[in-house]
């Protein structure tokens, strides 16, 4: 499991790299910086939107038990 999350932080790195080398290469202004922090921020937005935590950490189980003497 934290073979693949480190493979999958490598590969964006790498795509994150050759995008800001395509972005340094052919920005004109200011607002071609703009387009481009906004670009990274809402595919950052995205990978948190749809990496869904259910546990505290993979090797984890829950922290609360329910049982029959409980009191919820």
């Amino acid at each position: 499991m934290r073979g693949r999350i480190l493979v999958q932080i490598l590969i964006f790195a790498i795509i994150a790299a050759a995008l800001m080398y395509i972005v340094i290469g052919s920005a004109n202004s200011w607002g071609d910086w703009v387009v481009f922090g906004v670009v990274v921020m809402a595919a950052l937005g995205g990978a948190l939107a749809v990496w869904q935590r259910q546990y505290p950490a993979a090797t984890k189980k829950r922290t609360f038990t329910r049982d029959s003497d409980s009191k919820w």
